[in-house]
């Protein structure tokens, strides 16, 4: 589970798309369709919000707790009746407000062909379907210890002051950001020419990348779609989320 396309195709027993399609009047490749075509718009959500310390930490925090598992995993009996319900909160955390998420739908819409009502109904399903699927996926690749650091930073309310634990915090809480791994690389790079043309002992490899900054980059990882995606569609997507968001 490596890619949100893999998230949903995996979800429900690998069932989702079915049951999608039965509850929103579908043929099963219309959903997937649909699907397909809002899946960047998370992409871009999650990297917005990975962008900052406290974006990142807030989505943690969300996804973290487990909450959502049971909407990834339900099968059977279909979508949970929540799972819109607890949706509209992931999207106003990504997306930043309704009128975005009538944009994005509006996008998806003339992407698929699949009409903007349907498409603003499954948008919170699909949300809630992913976050369920960034537990798991998450969990699976070793990164519990990250997310329950996200979640203890915010019970003790230090999100934005370094009580996070990661590099992030760090620089947020003022402290010194950590070095640039190339700066390191160079540095060796260099002492290892100079110390050959010198006659002196090669120096001591870099050091490995910290395992935090490891876990990061796994799980920004994970916010790919794992498809082609046309370039004026995320063009027409970055320019939705800087109107709603008022940046330029």
């Amino acid at each position: 589970m490596n890619n949100l396309f893999e998230m949903m195709m995996q979800a429900q027993g690998g069932n989702a798309m079915q049951n999608m399609a039965r509850q929103f009047g579908l043929a099963p490749e219309q959903a997937q369709s649909a699907v397909e075509a809002l899946l960047p718009a998370f992409q871009v959500g999650m990297e917005r919000q990975a962008a900052s310390a406290d974006g990142l930490q807030r989505m943690m925090q969300m996804f973290g707790g487990g909450q959502f598992a049971g909407f990834h995993d339900a099968d059977g009996d279909g979508i949970p009746d929540s799972a819109a319900a607890q949706g509209n909160d992931v999207l106003g955390q990504l997306f930043g407000g309704k009128e975005a998420s009538r944009a994005i739908a509006a996008q998806a819409s003339a992407m698929s062909g699949v009409s903007d009502s349907i498409m603003k109904q499954m948008l919170p399903v699909i949300a809630s379907m992913l976050m369920g699927g960034m537990f798991k996926g998450a969990m699976n690749n070793g990164l519990g210890g990250l997310m329950g650091q996200a979640m203890q930073g915010g019970m003790a309310g230090n999100g934005a002051s370094g009580g996070f634990g990661n590099p992030f915090g760090q620089m947020m809480g003022g402290q010194q950001p950590p070095q640039n791994p190339m700066n390191n690389m160079m540095g060796a790079l260099l002492g290892n020419l100079m110390g050959g043309l010198m006659g002196g002992a090669k120096p001591a490899p870099p050091p490995p990348q910290d395992p935090m900054m490891a876990g990061f980059d796994m799980l920004k990882g994970m916010f790919q779609t794992g498809q082609q995606v046309q370039q004026a569609q995320m063009d027409g997507l970055e320019q939705i989320f800087r109107q709603f968001s008022g940046q330029r």
